[in-house]
């Protein structure tokens, strides 16, 4: 018995079919998305909802959209690190997700400027999502936009966001809030990417769909570097990335050898004083994405 809790409490799903011993928690399993299938059709479930597992945004889906991870504190690492999302679920089943980011203040709000500053925060972490995706929106938009005018109605508008984001939100709801300057029903979807008060660093992008990629990773980015940098000095130590990898190498079953991970090092300590700091860090995945552009 158990053990069943065991596997209940710490159980994790994984990208590939099948079940294996979750090694990194030290119990439960990792399942993949055959295991999914098979169990929510044998119990007639549409969605499982889990939690136990540290998401950026606050929740995850995966499995095609059949299991949901739902975790709740925010700074789980230290603060900024991560959002806390929790889940409402009215009458049609469709879940509507809530995230937020504590901090000190927040204690002292009362329920109602708690909720306000959530709302804020959630916006602004939806508005940080759209302009990741602009490539993707715009595409959408001209799906709608047949004689390319520029111009497309407020529920294509809707119909196309929800096509590319899947975030399964009421947009029609929160337009008013994302789209002011509509004018009788149409909006410019080209100037309306200026209303997300996304201000673009002023450096030269070589490629156009460069900046929207390093929008959409770099916070996940920061999240990695603290998480290896377990010290909190600021720096990662030959030390910390070496056991950070054979930590991954065991739970992805990828064999990595000591000098590889000494390579990958020199490779990312750019100035050669035997360290790593964040702007090393974020460059080197910048570098990568900029040459995988370059290939394409």
């Amino acid at each position: 018995m158990w053990l069943q809790i065991v596997d209940l409490l710490w159980s994790d799903p994984m990208s590939q079919n099948g079940c294996i011993s979750n090694e990194v928690r030290g119990g439960g399993c990792y399942w993949g998305p055959d295991v999914t299938e098979g169990v929510l059709g044998k119990h007639n479930i549409q969605l499982l909802i889990r939690s136990h597992e540290c998401k950026q945004d606050g929740y995850e889906f995966c499995h095609n959209r059949r299991v949901l991870t739902i975790f709740s504190a925010s700074n789980y690492y230290e603060v900024g690190s991560n959002r806390g999302a929790y889940v409402r679920l009215g009458p049609d089943l469709v879940p509507h997700f809530i995230q937020y980011q504590a901090n000190r203040s927040t204690r002292k709000l009362t329920p109602r400027q708690s909720v306000g500053q959530t709302e804020r925060s959630a916006l602004r972490a939806l508005r940080e999502k759209l302009f990741a995706h602009k490539s993707d929106l715009i595409s959408a938009f001209q799906e709608f936009d047949m004689e390319k005018t520029g111009w497309i109605s407020l529920n294509n508008w809707a119909a196309a966001v929800e096509n590319v984001l899947r975030l399964d939100l009421p947009w029609r709801v929160l337009r008013s809030q994302l789209v002011t300057s509509a004018q009788d029903g149409q909006l410019d979807y080209h100037s309306w990417f200026n209303e997300l008060a996304i201000k673009e660093p002023n450096i030269e992008i070589p490629h156009q769909n460069l900046l929207e990629t390093m929008y959409r990773h770099h916070s996940n980015l920061e999240t990695i570097f603290r998480i290896i940098d377990t010290d909190h000095s600021g720096l990662i130590s030959l030390e910390e990335f070496h056991q950070t990898w054979k930590l991954l190498s065991t739970h992805l079953n990828i064999e990595i050898s000591n000098e590889a991970i000494a390579d990958l090092v020199a490779s990312i300590d750019f100035n050669k004083d035997g360290s790593i700091d964040i702007n090393e860090f974020m460059e080197a995945f910048r570098l990568v994405d900029r040459s995988r552009a370059e290939m394409e």
